[in-house]
Formats: C-alpha cells, structure tokens, sequence
C-alpha cells in the first residue's frame, strides 16, 4: 500500500536568490528560497527539491547556510543537489538539514562516487539527477548532459541509469532539458522507458504547464512529479496537482477504500503501526489504527492514531509539535499490522526522546559498532 504519488516543488537557486528560466538559460529572478520552501511546505508539499543550478559552472559548493535556514522553517523532507562532489559535502548537507542529497556531474566524472555516498549514509539518501538530451545517435534516444544541461556526454541515459541504481542509487530525478521551461508537459517516453529500467522511484521533472500534465506522468511510471515555475507563479497550487491526480485516477489514493479493506482487523477493529523514519529507518514508535485513522493518515499525509487508553483519535504533533508526514503505508504479509515510513520533526516518544524505545541502548550499540 503506498502513500498518494508525490508532489515536489523544486527551487532552483542562483546566487541565494529562486531563478527560472527555459531550457536552463535566461533564468529570472522568482524570490527567496527560505519563503518559498515554507510557502509550499504549508500547501502540502510531499518533499522539497532544492538545486544550486550554478554550483557545478560556478565550481562552487552549495550555500550551506541557505539550506540550514530552509531546514529550520521546512518541516518536509529536503533534497539538495548542485555541486555536491564528495562523501564529505553530502555529510555537510545532511547535518545542516538536507535528508537526501542529489548528485549529477560529480558522478558522472567519478562514478565511484556513488557507492561511497551510499555505502556511508545508505541508499535512501543519494539521489541520481539526470539531465537529460534527445539524442538519436544513443542506443535509447536518450544523453546524459552536465553543468546544467549545457555539456552534452556520451553516456546513453537509461544505460547510465542502470549502472547509477547499481552503484547505490536509491532515487532517480529524470529532468528533460528539451522540456524544461517549455509548460508543453513531461517527455513521457522518457519516464516510460526510465520506470522500464529502474528498480527504484522515478521523479519526473520539466515541462509542467498545467494541472493536466501531471495525471500522465504517474501513468507513464513516475512514482513523483516535480515543477517549478508552475507554482512560482502562483498558477497552480501543490492542493491543484494532487486534487487533478486523484480526479485523473493517477493517484493510488483514488483507490483508498479498497485499500483500507485490506487490512486483517483485530476483534477490536484495530490494527498496529510500526513507524520507522523513513531515510534512516529508525524504528520510533508503535501506535494502533482503525479503518477512520488510516483513512485520515491517508488523505491527509499526516499520521493519525487512535487511542485505546482515552477512546478519541489523535493527530501525531497536534499539541506537541513533533509532527510526522507519512511517505509510505505498507501491509505485512499477513496483512495484519502497518508499516509507516515517516518524516519526524523532533522527538517521537512523550518522553521528549527520539525514539519510544530505549534510546541509551542504541546509541551504545551504535557506538560499540563503530569501534
């Protein structure tokens, strides 16, 4: 059972300022990242995807301050890419508040690159950013360009694609240079023929001009859609896309009830929840759901429990703060407990820990594994 598809706004930075232009040239100025990311953190944003487009030609490393005063004020996952070129930046990104961290250039120059960042920090957090040329002197049609589109490579892109996931890759971004800024809507054979070779999520990026856009791009394969300029403008809103998702039938939410009958229910008509952070896998607590907290769980992408003790449902960080966004639902084998994978902003537990179980000990074993 998965969560609805994703909804990504992406900001492209330049000189501390969001820019947007066509085919990655003449790029305008569209505001301050911190505003917008929260802007469309309020509106419902799954993730937000923050890219230094100059970084790499500027060869210059991402603005880590800008992307800590992001994290503060943006309590959705965060993924920065943009002149990331060792193990070294990804640990700099991701404990000034990065949760995954996206590599283009650096790979392609050095592709061992890729299973070091993921042998490290794992897989969930290194995300493949391809962009990426008709080329029709390549096997699949497809090139793989850096330095922001502008360097053409000889690296066909689904081939580049299944080494990348071979390599370590837990995330592919696929943007279409010839798409990008256009609003003509995603390169729908790109995504068809990257969802054909890829064993993990694919994000579809570049061309999105309208609500109508967007429903294709999942049915072609992509497990998430990201715009820019769309929503910079103000034309659409993220509520847009995912309402047109759900009308358009591309969104497994469209399928809800089904999927609530799903679950094997106990006498009490409940069901438990094992929640686990979803890039480090962490497990943080257990709750219990009926078929009314799931349902809520679902629509909303904020975790819902119900409460045995008090007999009332509650919203996880309604009163503390300690919000959990849901990415993904999924049903044992039996059907008969849930697994969410969540994003949790500060300490899961009552106690004001991390975790609901014995955080002392974890941290020992942790600590005994890296001696």
């Amino acid at each position: 059972m998965s969560l609805a598809s994703r909804v990504i706004p992406c900001l492209d930075v330049a000189a501390g300022r969001v820019v947007k232009g066509v085919n990655f040239e003449n790029l305008r100025d569209m505001g301050d990242p911190v505003a917008l990311a929260a802007h469309y953190a309020a509106q419902g944003a799954d993730e937000i995807t923050f890219l230094d487009v100059t970084a790499t030609v500027d060869a210059r490393a991402t603005t880590y301050e800008m992307v800590q005063r992001t994290a503060e004020h943006v309590f959705v996952p965060l993924t920065v890419g943009g002149g990331v070129r060792s193990v070294e930046d990804v640990a700099r990104l991701l404990a000034v508040g990065a949760d995954k961290v996206g590599v283009n250039s650096a790979a392609i120059a050095r592709p061992e690159l890729l299973g070091e960042i993921a042998d490290r920090f794992g897989a969930q957090v290194l995300v493949l950013s391809l962009d990426v040329k008709r080329a029709p002197t390549t096997p699949s049609g497809f090139v793989v360009t850096t330095h922001g589109g502008r360097t053409e490579t000889t690296l066909d892109a689904l081939e580049w694609a299944r080494e990348a996931i071979e390599r370590g890759a837990g995330e592919l971004l696929v943007n279409s240079i010839d798409a990008d800024g256009t609003r003509d809507g995603f390169d729908l054979e790109l995504v068809r023929l990257m969802r054909e070779v890829a064993s993990v999520p694919v994000i579809a990026s570049g061309g999105a001009g309208s609500v109508a856009d967007f429903p294709p791009a999942i049915k072609a394969g992509a497990d998430a859609v990201l715009a820019a300029s769309v929503f910079h403008t103000g034309e659409l809103t993220v509520g847009d896309v995912k309402d047109a998702l759900r009308a358009g039938g591309a969104d497994p939410l469209s399928d809800l009830e089904s999927r609530i009958a799903q679950v094997a229910w106990n006498a009490d008509g409940l069901a438990p929840v094992i929640v686990q952070q979803w890039d480090s896998l962490e497990v943080l607590m257990l709750a219990w759901v009926d078929a009314e907290a799931l349902r809520r769980t679902l629509t909303s992408g904020r975790a819902t429990y119900w409460s045995r003790s008090r007999q009332e449902y509650w919203r996880k960080g309604d009163t503390s703060g300690n919000t959990q966004q849901v990415h993904e639902a999924r049903l044992d084998c039996d059907g008969d407990a849930i697994l969410l994978l969540v994003h949790q902003n500060g300490p899961a537990c009552h106690t004001g820990t991390r975790t609901c179980f014995d955080a002392k000990d974890l941290e020992a074993v942790r600590a005994a594994e890296a001696r």
